[in-house]
């Protein structure tokens, strides 16, 4: 299994920008002398990266994928979790909620070109931007309209790495899940950073999991397994409660500097 294309994916790793590394020196000479304001980069990566905020346990020696919204780490996972589904067979098509620019999707659609499969890749995404966070999102920084962008970079990134383009679903997911989610799944991400946009996605996708098939979901962290990057807690919190009478549950996948997990339908 060679899954060395994952490194084509990898974004520019910010210790090698210079504009960066400055401003960080700066953002911390500032904060160690002002107990009333603390400054910090408007991309949370770089935080984290630079040292300005953090949990003790991150690793800053890390490798993230372009559009710093998922780790080389996180892409091995997907890889091998996707390519056991291939190989056992697992009936049914791929589906990633909560899509973005598509570099996940690519890896995705490479896996199955890999092994020659025929499956057929679905991507949801409102191309708004978060909806509204609630309560039990906790304190997260992110807010109505972040992670924004436009499906014309999704197909770009498609292009520029020359895999078949997925089916493409515009919209929210309580409008376009209840309609267009193919009618088996092998395989699905889950990356709706919100509790809302998690339960939505696991309540629409589990009816229609195959036997064996993985679904992994984004920003899943359990401070009490890996207490790293945690930034979105109402992934979990949506997964606790949809998981309290299920028979599957949730484990911790270690992906780096990112924090996701999986279960497999049972």
């Amino acid at each position: 299994m060679d899954n060395t294309f994952i490194l084509t994916l990898q974004e520019e790793n910010p210790r090698n920008n210079f504009a960066s590394k400055v401003v960080s020196k700066i953002i911390k000479f500032f904060n160690s002398n002002n107990k009333f304001i603390k400054l910090k980069f408007k991309n949370d990566n770089l935080n984290r990266f630079y040292q300005i905020k953090h949990s003790d346990k991150f690793d800053s020696k890390y490798n993230l994928l372009k559009g710093r919204m998922s780790s080389i780490e996180q892409g091995m996972n997907s890889y091998h979790l996707l390519v056991q589904t291939i190989l056992l067979k697992v009936p049914g098509d791929v589906v990633e909620l909560g899509c973005f620019e598509g570099i996940t999707s690519v890896l995705l659609q490479r896996t199955l070109d890999q092994y020659n499969s025929e499956k057929r890749i679905h991507v949801y995404d409102s191309f708004e931007g978060l909806p509204e966070k609630s309560k039990k999102d906790g304190n997260t920084t992110f807010g109505l309209g972040a992670c924004k962008t436009q499906k014309e970079a999704l197909i770009d990134n498609f292009k520029k790495f020359d895999v078949k383009l997925p089916e493409i679903h515009v919209g929210w997911f309580q409008d376009t899940l209840p309609k267009e989610l193919p009618n088996k799944i092998s395989f699905a991400h889950l990356d709706g950073d919100f509790y809302s946009s998690i339960m939505e996605s696991l309540i629409h996708i589990y009816p229609k999991l195959s036997k064996g098939a993985v679904v992994v979901i984004d920003d899943y962290c359990d401070p009490e397994v890996h207490n790293i990057h945690n930034i979105l807690p109402g992934v979990k919190q949506a997964c606790d409660e949809f998981f309290e009478d299920k028979k599957e549950k949730v484990s911790v996948l270690i992906a780096g500097c990112q924090s996701h997990g999986y279960f497999r339908k049972e």
